[in-house]
């Protein structure tokens, strides 16, 4: 569905040197712009329709040999032994090794040092890999590490973060708690004390898949002097430069990255790829030979990383009028074995789980728990989606004891200019929070439709309606516990016949990013998006950007961008003055036309950007520039969770409407209706792709998508009975974009990937709840949990016995 605006004049006058202004094209010092704001093909479509782009699988080269992976029988045990003798005496096996073959250091944690490649004798969960192999045929390098005979001592594992903690658990490293956040503002206790109201409820959230369509992949192939070049799909070919350096030993100048296309991501490819990455380049230098390694389906599912499983132990207290007084949490983060990306994850979840809300009284403890299930990662959200589904089924909850409407409740509660976040920090710019409720409730017509529904199922037992909203805010870009690495580059040349080369830190992975970097580029230099190429990302040619994540990528990718656009127009301007005997900085550059900056491209245009560059050529003038960008300092205090979480803010609502079966438990989701703050929209075609995209996989989280796991072993590790939705089950989607333009972006821009996913199935929670009269707790509501609801059977039997201590 195409989008409405609902555009605003900027938060302030677009004057930040790091913005990348619009131009002047009409002398009056308005904004105009050519690229941005337009939607254009994607750069990358037509090849990926036709089958033409070429990913992972599809690279092929001379003596290429296969990967495999041997992985633990049991989710904790001592490892005794490993006989790899058939396996090697297979024909056409070329390698088989194990962590005593590693020539470097036998460490692949990405931020804590708690992970072997290869198993070092204790195995923490079912997916740590004992030995790798390398053969001419995959289905034998399959076959070889099967043949693999490994002899174990199983020890007791710990299974739930409850599990973990508990007295006498057993130990999965030194301490099953890895790291804990904190939120502490005002006083808690004074602040419940004054509540007409408190609730309290323990909400659980299950795993997600990523379900990408390309599954783990990549290739590397042995180069001169001991150098690596590895094609992968990955969010991040920085983090795999890093692994696989310290496993190899070698420096990072020898390991090159290229980013292939990549066939789907989520924050499934951020830093696990460095894992299947290194053991291919630990068999190519073994071997000297290239070494494909490509995931089956099942194997992705039981080894690569998920969202997160969390217990979120939830208070909140509020005066009759509304106001909420006082939020108190304790979140159980499930880590699974391994530390990985958990903290910074959990960094996100804490901050954001009391919403988007003025609370003067707040409580927040979350802990980072290790256990023996398949480890968690990052996932569209970062840890957001789990506690907002607390924290807005909790608002609901509420009005219902208040005999609030829950649009009322929020509105009275929501974030408004001057309010300050729970870390103490005061929102900077609009707070556009309760345009984007009144946007979505008009959309919904909220206050009507609520009321048919209510008549609707006070008569009809068989198929009951709901409707319910959630909104957010979310902080973008990285948390100030990733500050050290917010920082980005980027490389443009101009090409003698005045096309455009970019380079850009961060990756395309689907969503976009390459169409909207040389629009970005484009409107920078002020000349046509036809002319821009933007190249795959290469580590050998662009500094480390960090990874694409956290909605950062355009922001990210626009700032070096127009830095380095800056530089080239100064050469631009020179040459031209050179030409038109003016001085250069009367010049502007728009639509590859220079006119004057006075009197505006509608007087006319002085030369036109092919002429320049050609005479720029004629000079030997340099045209080309490397742009750098990194954000400003976030000071920030770990043990209160005060400080400078994050630098733009956007905000956004979602309503769902649902209609429900009775007899089977059915959900149908028939309507979304989403409003969401994104600054300034690149392209309003893809922007809005996010948001359907982002609502259709929110939604299979919230209804559909349950991982099993017994004794950390994973059931159902495919799509037969891991359901995800299809196109058959999307329901319309309708979308506002409110264009607020911030300063704290290149264009104005804020980030869409993530905040498009965070409210959906906690909308879609509260709709259900509307329709059945029932509190849910726990994520996926699917069929089975609707019906028990509907016979009346109370879910808090089938949790683990645990109580509400704080």
């Amino acid at each position: 569905m195409a989008p409405v605006h609902s555009p605003k004049a900027p938060a302030k006058p677009a004057a930040n040197p790091q913005e990348g202004n619009g131009h002047s094209a009409n002398g009056n010092g308005a904004e105009q712009f050519y690229s941005v704001g337009q939607s254009p093909l994607r750069v990358d479509a037509r090849d990926k329709v036709t089958g033409q782009t070429q990913y992972a699988d599809d690279l092929h080269f001379t003596g290429l040999l296969h990967g495999a992976i041997r992985c633990s029988d049991h989710p904790h045990a001592k490892v005794l032994s490993i006989d790899t003798s058939a396996a090697e005496a297979m024909e056409g096996v070329e390698a088989v090794l194990t962590a005593k073959d590693i020539p470097g250091e036998n460490q692949i944690g990405i931020i804590f040092n708690d992970q072997p490649l290869l198993c070092d004798g204790h195995a923490r969960w079912y997916g740590e890999r004992i030995a790798v192999v390398a053969a001419r045929d995959p289905r034998v390098a399959r076959r070889a590490v099967a043949a693999i005979k490994v002899e174990y001592e199983p020890l007791p594992g710990a299974f739930s973060p409850e599990e973990a903690l508990a007295d006498g658990a057993p130990k999965i490293h030194e301490s099953n708690i890895l790291d804990t956040m904190h939120v502490r503002r005002g006083d808690t206790e004074k602040g419940f004390a004054e509540c007409d109201v408190v609730i309290e409820n323990i909400y659980r959230v299950n795993y997600q898949e990523h379900a990408y369509l390309e599954t783990q992949g990549c290739v590397v192939v042995p180069g001169y002097g001991g150098s690596m070049t590895i094609h992968t799909s990955c969010q991040c070919p920085f983090y795999v430069q890093k692994g696989v350096k310290t496993i190899l030993g070698k420096q990072a100048s020898q390991i090159r990255v290229l980013q292939s296309p990549t066939g789907g991501a989520f924050g499934g490819k951020e830093d696990y790829p460095t894992e299947p990455a290194a053991c291919a380049a630990l068999l190519a230098w073994a071997t000297g030979k290239p070494v494909k390694m490509i995931y089956q389906r099942e194997d992705d599912v039981e080894w690569s990383s998920k969202r997160h499983r969390m217990a979120i132990y939830h208070r909140i207290g509020a005066s009759k009028d509304g106001t909420i007084k006082a939020v108190h949490l304790k979140v159980l983060e499930d880590v699974g074995a391994y530390g990985g990306l958990s903290t910074v994850v959990a960094d996100r979840a804490n901050i954001s789980s009391i919403g988007p809300y003025n609370v003067e009284n707040i409580h927040v403890d979350t802990y980072c728990v290790y256990t023996n299930n398949l480890f968690g990662g990052a996932f569209r959200g970062f840890g957001a989606p789990q506690v907002t589904f607390a924290h807005e089924s909790a608002m609901d909850k509420l009005a219902g004891e208040l005999t609030m409407d829950p649009i009322a409740l929020r509105k009275k509660n929501g974030f408004r200019e001057g309010d300050t976040m729970a870390s103490g920090q005061p929102i900077p710019g609009r707070v556009p929070l309760i345009e984007s409720i009144d946007d979505a409730t008009t959309l919904a017509n909220w206050e009507a439709r609520r009321a048919e529904y209510d008549a609707h199922n006070a008569t009809n037992p068989l198929v009951r309606k709901g409707l319910g909203a959630a909104a957010i805010i979310y902080g973008v870009n990285l948390h100030a516990g990733g500050e050290y690495i917010n920082r980005s580059g980027a490389h443009m040349r101009i090409n003698e016949d005045g096309s455009v080369n970019i380079s850009i830190g961060l990756t395309e992975m689907g969503q976009g990013l390459l169409t909207a970097a040389v629009q970005m580029a484009a409107e920078a230099l002020g000349i046509s998006h036809e002319l821009v190429y933007c190249n795959q990302i290469d580590t050998a040619l662009v500094p480390d950007s960090g990874p694409t994540v956290a909605s950062r990528a355009t922001i990210m990718s626009g700032f070096p961008l127009v830095d380095a656009a800056k530089k080239l127009r100064r050469t631009l301007f020179h040459r031209a003055g050179e030409m038109l005997n003016m001085p250069a900085d009367d010049f502007d550059l728009a639509n590859g036309k220079f006119f004057s900056k006075k009197k505006g491209l509608s007087a006319g245009a002085l030369l036109d950007y092919m002429d320049v560059v050609g005479a720029c050529f004629a000079k030997r003038e340099n045209l080309t520039e490397v742009g750098w960008y990194r954000t400003p300092d976030q000071p920030w205090d770990k043990a209160t969770g005060q400080g400078i979480a994050y630098h733009s803010f956007a905000f956004a609502t979602q309503i769902a409407d649902v209609e429900i079966n009775t007899a089977s438990g059915q959900i149908d989701v028939k309507n979304f209706y989403c409003a969401h703050d994104v600054g300034r929209a690149i392209n309003p075609n893809m922007v809005t792709g996010q948001i359907e995209g982002g609502v259709v996989q929110g939604m299979g989280w919230g209804i559909m998508e349950e991982l099993h796991l017994r004794e950390g072993k994973a059931l159902n590790p495919g799509f037969t009975d891991y359901l995800i939705p299809t196109s058959l089950d999307a329901p319309k989607i309708h979308v506002k974009l409110l264009e607020d333009p911030t300063v704290a972006g290149p264009f104005g821009i804020k980030g869409i990937g993530e905040p498009s996913l965070i409210p959906a199935a906690s909308a879609l929670a509260n709709a259900i709840s509307h329709a059945t009269d029932h509190h849910f707790t726990e994520l996926p509501i699917t069929p089975e949990r609707v019906l028990m609801a509907l016979a009346g059977v109370d879910q808090k039997m089938l949790e683990p016995a645990v109580s509400m201590s704080w």
